[in-house]
C-alpha cells in the first residue's frame, strides 16, 4: 500500500512559515552569556563602571530601576551586544525577586568581566 501525499499550496505556506518562527524562537531566547564577549568600547565601559559602583547599593526595587536605568543609558549605545543584552535584562529584572536580579547582575558583570572591564 503506498500513500500518496501532496500538500496544497497553502500547507507549504503555513510549513515554511512556522519553520521561520521556531528558527527565530530558537535565535531570539539564546542568553546573552552565550554570546560573544565582545569589545570594551567607551559606552560599554561606562556601563561597566556604572554598574559596579551602583551595585552593593541597589539592595531595593526603587535603587534597583535607577541603577538599571542609569546602566541602559550608557549601554544603549555600545556596539558590545552581550553587555547591551545583560544590562537589558538587568532592567527587566530589577523588579522581580532577589534570585532573579542577582542572577541578571551576575551575567553583565561575567559579560563585562569577558570584555576586558575591572574596577579600577
Amino acid at each position: 500500500m503506498k500513500l500518496k501525499f501532496k500538500p496544497s499550496r497553502q500547507m507549504v505556506i503555513i510549513l515554511v512559515v512556522a519553520a521561520a518562527a521556531v528558527a527565530w524562537g530558537l535565535l531570539a531566547g539564546r542568553s546573552p552569556e552565550t554570546s560573544e564577549p565582545g569589545t570594551l568600547d567607551e559606552p560599554a565601559r561606562q556601563a561597566c563602571a556604572d554598574f559596579a559602583a551602583g551595585r552593593d547599593a541597589a539592595d531595593s526595587k526603587g535603587p534597583r530601576l535607577s541603577l538599571a536605568d542609569n546602566v541602559m543609558a550608557s549601554a544603549r549605545r555600545t556596539d558590545n551586544s552581550r553587555i547591551a543584552d545583560s544590562a537589558s535584562a538587568l532592567g527587566r529584572k530589577a523588579n522581580d525577586s532577589d534570585r532573579e536580579w542577582d542572577e541578571a547582575a551576575d551575567g553583565l558583570a561575567a559579560a563585562c568581566a569577558d570584555a576586558g572591564w575591572s574596577a579600577g
